[in-house]
């Protein structure tokens, strides 16, 4: 019994411990953001796939004004202050909506969710999803058809202060079985800055 009762009381004793480093799950009401990013293009289709030099693209990103955001729950008493768009959370869950413009006219729109991911201080891993309807121009083919689609983006971001971060990404548009007809696939890798209003 008294053995018993040892355990119980070095395991308290632990859970107490690891309680300092308890993690919180919350939403966070913030300011809005803005993104643009840029760069060169290539499709996906044999008569298109090579090296990114068919032109350049770009999208522009409106985040919602609320996220979702996991940290330890002692750092959660800094929400009032700001001191960069990621607030230094473990881990960040973003709604959007995005406008992405192709050079030769064809444009595609959709809602997306970014999760951000804090891998080293002050760097952020980040992907984001989204589905999108393209309006493609004729130029756009083989690589762009009108339709659903999914918009892949894969960044890696880093805040540089309170009210803008820089980020490197790869874009990838693919059909992902969303259309009957014939689908989109193009890639793009952009150069991007946010503005944390």
């Amino acid at each position: 019994m008294r053995f018993i009762l040892i355990i119980i009381i070095i395991l308290s004793c632990i859970s107490l411990k690891a309680q300092n480093n308890a993690g919180k799950f919350g939403l966070e009401i913030t300011k809005a953001k803005i993104g643009l990013n840029v760069g060169p293009y290539r499709g996906r289709t044999s008569l298109t796939n090579g090296l990114f030099n068919q032109g350049i693209t770009g999208f522009g990103q409106v985040y919602f004004p609320f996220q979702f955001a996991v940290d330890y729950r002692s750092n959660f008493s800094d929400s009032a202050m700001v001191v960069s768009e990621y607030n230094n959370r473990k881990f960040l869950l973003r709604p959007s909506a995005l406008l992405h413009i192709v050079d030769n006219g064809s444009m595609i729109f959709g809602i997306a969710i970014q999760l951000s991911f804090l891998i080293v201080r002050d760097f952020y891993i980040e992907y984001q999803l989204a589905g999108v309807y393209i309006e493609a121009t004729k130029a756009g083919a083989p690589d762009l058809y009108d339709g659903f689609n999914l918009h892949h983006f894969a960044s890696i971001s880093k805040p540089i202060s309170r009210h803008f971060s820089l980020s490197f990404g790869y874009v990838h548009m693919s059909g992902a079985g969303l259309s009957n007809g014939i689908v989109s696939n193009q890639d793009a890798i952009t150069l991007g800055v946010k503005w944390n209003l």
